[in-house]
């Protein structure tokens, strides 16, 4: 029986059901301007970018979808070598919905899971982007070559995640809102409060176990066929759209020089770090938006 779920609506916004790539991704347009597709990660929804949006709305068409297996957007099940969930293929998804909405090109900025769709789909379609930029997230082959064991410990969902179904599906899916605040709450900086609308909808929709389900896939599909991609680049492409990296400065990312490491893979990058914890968007948001802000104005975007 199909789970229901909230509207996950950010005021100003219009929900519309749009076509991926064999899926129906459902997302938030406003605004108006050049085109900017802003990506969600785990274990959140769209509506993370609630703080952020309507600002970026007064000089771009901003487009906020669920990516594929979360929030209300469909969630086909994993395949055997998970490319359903592979970065390819989701980052396929937005080149579709953005052609869905009449953009062939545009910008996209993505934090954590959507931030490795959002890498994905520059080295994937270099002519659609016109800038990037990624929120605290490092390269998915440079964070498997580089972890010790400090880094899996602080990481150990990267592990647990991509293990076998249905193991880490049955293990969450016996208290999905004690997993979703644990994790929440060890990511963020200490003492940070979500917006209890953003919190509501992360409850209802992580604890479908359709989303469940998907999720690990995104993280079966990090160990194996992203990384694969990855390592496939490395040394031989580098992203052509100008790159901006933002980085909190009490989380993981800050431990590998994020600016030295994207530079290794995209020609054209600039970097931050801002206060506060892992979801940058959430606990900065005036000094997120100023920043991509900023650099799209330099980019003439």
């Amino acid at each position: 029986m199909p789970v229901e779920l909230p509207e996950g609506l950010i005021e100003g916004f219009t929900r519309r059901r749009l076509p991926g790539d064999g899926v129906m991704i459902d997302a938030l347009v406003g605004g108006s301007g050049p085109p900017l597709l802003l990506l969600h990660g785990y274990p959140q929804t769209r509506v993370m970018w609630r703080a952020v949006a309507p600002d970026l709305a007064r000089r771009f068409t901003v487009v906020i979808p669920d990516l594929r297996g979360y929030g209300r957007s469909d969630k086909p099940p994993g395949d055997d070598e998970h490319l359903t969930y592979s970065k390819r293929t989701m980052a396929k998804d937005q080149i579709a919905t953005m052609r869905a909405l009449g953009f062939d090109r545009f910008s996209i900025a993505g934090h954590d899971r959507g931030g490795r769709v959002a890498y994905r789909l520059a080295f994937d379609h270099p002519g659609a982007v016109a800038a990037l930029a990624v929120f605290d997230i490092l390269p998915t082959a440079d964070v498997w070559a580089r972890i010790d064991v400090d880094g899996a410990m602080r990481m150990y969902h990267w592990f647990f995640l991509a293990r076998p179904r249905p193991f880490p599906e049955t293990l969450i899916g016996g208290a999905p809102e004690f997993f979703l605040r644990t994790v929440l709450t060890d990511w963020a900086a200490p003492g940070f409060a979500f917006d209890r609308e953003n919190w509501a909808d992360y409850a209802a929709c992580f604890c479908d176990p359709a989303t469940i389900h998907a999720s690990c896939e995104d993280y079966r599909a990090g160990w194996g066929v992203d990384r694969a991609h990855d390592e496939a680049d490395r040394g031989s492409k580098r992203i052509a759209a100008p790159t901006l990296a933002i980085w909190s400065e009490g989380f993981s990312v800050a431990r590998g020089e994020p600016l030295k490491t994207w530079s290794n893979w995209a020609e054209n990058v600039v970097g931050h770090a801002v206060p506060g914890g892992h979801f940058v968007c959430e606990e900065q948001p005036q000094r997120v938006a100023a920043l991509l802000q900023d650099f799209l104005a330099i980019q003439g975007v």
